[in-house]
């Protein structure tokens, strides 16, 4: 794809799009607001195939649909509605938690909160996606994943101080 501007003194700009398969779009954005796109194909750059005038309401609402701000397909409805439900946080394990020297297994954290632990802090030590063997430590920082709720569960059920 390739791109350019344009200043066209005493009109406005002009932006020109020259597509993967050779078409060139171009916009006339005018000084009173007014937008022209031209549309060229490839064989024939002197004619446009078409032109359309807009006013900016109209080249607004075209580039919001565009852009995908206006209409989202159904796939990405689906990712942002499972993205605002996930909560991701940090957990400070004190020394007289019930978490302290427990294994992940031995301590039902996902069966009991829904809570996944994806990783432990230890230190200067990161341990990304630990083992269920693994034990929790006193001073750990537990990386926690799940709903807001189950978050407030886990912290409630392991006596937290968040």
């Amino acid at each position: 794809m390739e791109f350019k501007e344009t200043d066209l003194p005493g009109i406005g700009k002009k932006y020109s799009i020259t597509t993967s398969n050779g078409d060139k779009i171009v916009t006339v954005i005018h000084l009173t607001g007014k937008r022209e796109i031209f549309y060229f194909e490839k064989d024939d750059m002197e004619d446009p195939l078409c032109d359309i005038v807009l006013n900016e309401e109209e080249a607004t609402q075209l580039g919001s649909i565009l852009t995908g701000t206006y209409f989202k397909p159904e796939q990405e409805k689906l990712q942002e509605v499972l993205v605002k439900n996930l909560a991701i946080e940090w957990v400070k394990v004190p020394l007289d938690s019930p978490l302290a020297n427990k294994k992940i297994s031995e301590l039902e954290i996902r069966k009991k909160t829904g809570v996944t632990v994806i990783s432990i802090i230890r230190g200067e030590e990161t341990i990304i996606n630990p083992l269920p063997d693994e034990i929790i430590k006193p001073n750990d920082t537990l990386v926690l994943v799940g709903t807001r709720e189950q978050i407030e569960h886990f912290i409630k059920e392991f006596k937290i101080n968040a």
